[in-house]
């Protein structure tokens, strides 16, 4: 992990890609300012698509980003304090970090972030169809509600686990973790992009949500999910739009989830990409790769090729 000295602190390098050669091309570079020199604890996890460093250090830390000339773009991060305490700024926003506390920030804004001494903090680069899905969420970026919520403890004790005995995992089972925490960080930053229902209409939409998971298989129009549970076309429609979504949205989200699943499962991996998406009701091979890609940042041969052996992350 190259380091670089310098009168206003130590540029780290690499901690997220340590294969990078040259700095100028490391795209999670920053400055860590520190009143001893610098020296931290790290340890590399790939799950999948997902790579996370489990950052440990016994000294205060202010680390903010560091743009090097030819990087990439770092885009959204997810943040998890393990051990000690600190806090983040970013966006105008305060977030205080306590143990088991998770936040999300852009790598691509100015942000800062103080770590407290004797600190353990992990750091997820997410995969490009979260990044874009979160930078489409307004307030998700150093946003303290996100860790009181039922799904960010969730998340949390997925994350504390995972950098326990991660290493313990084969490669296929670090690849469908992988996929499992991808499915809650999305569901989280969703959480935060809708309004939640009406008391009164809470049972209805569960109802509706159910019905669709048991029938993504088969054709579904607004008309026949409106008749079933006795309710408007127009009240149907009401429904979802409160959740910050089209029904049309959703019923194409929930098709590609369990797209998005199957062509994860090794047992599948004998039938072509568009044959697993037909036993989900989306049945133009053309059209689903489009869908594919613009939801998770990949194609799906992109995607099935993670989980081929030896593919898994280590």
């Amino acid at each position: 992990m190259p380091l670089e000295a310098r009168p206003d602190g130590t540029i780290v390098y690499g901690y997220m890609d340590p294969d990078v050669r040259d700095p100028a091309k490391a795209f999670d570079a920053v400055l860590v300012r520190t009143t001893t020199p610098y020296a931290a604890d790290t340890r590399l996890h790939r799950f999948g698509a997902l790579t996370a460093c489990d950052i440990a250090g016994e000294q205060p830390a202010q680390v903010s980003p560091h743009t090097a000339p030819l990087a990439q773009d770092f885009g959204i991060a997810l943040g998890l304090m393990l051990e000690g305490d600190g806090t983040i700024e970013q966006d105008g926003r305060l977030c205080p970090l306590s143990p088991g506390d998770v936040v999300f920030y852009s790598g691509g804004h100015p942000y800062r972030l103080n770590l407290g001494g004797s600190y353990r903090w992990l750091v997820v680069r997410l995969d490009p169809g979260t990044i874009s899905l979160a930078q489409r969420v307004p307030n998700t970026v150093a946003n303290q509600e996100i860790s009181g919520s039922p799904c960010g403890r969730i998340l949390s004790s997925m994350l504390v686990e995972l950098a326990h005995r991660g290493h313990r995992l084969g490669p296929l089972s670090r690849g469908e973790m992988g996929e499992h925490v991808t499915g809650v960080v999305r569901t989280l930053v969703r959480e935060y992009g809708g309004r939640p229902a009406q008391p009164a209409h809470t049972r209805t939409l569960e109802r509706i949500l159910e019905h669709i998971d048991r029938h993504l298989d088969r054709q579904l129009s607004p008309a026949q999910i409106a008749a079933a549970h006795h309710i408007s076309v127009r009240t149907l429609h009401a429904l979802f739009q409160k959740q910050g979504e089209t029904l049309g949205d959703h019923i194409r989200r929930r098709r590609l989830d369990r797209i998005h699943r199957d062509l994860a499962d090794p047992a599948l991996a004998h039938l072509p990409s568009y044959a697993v998406a037909a036993r989900w009701g989306v049945h133009d091979p053309s059209h689903f790769g489009k869908l594919f890609k613009a939801e998770y940042g990949l194609s799906p041969r992109e995607f099935r090729a993670r989980f081929r052996p030896g593919n898994a992350g280590t």
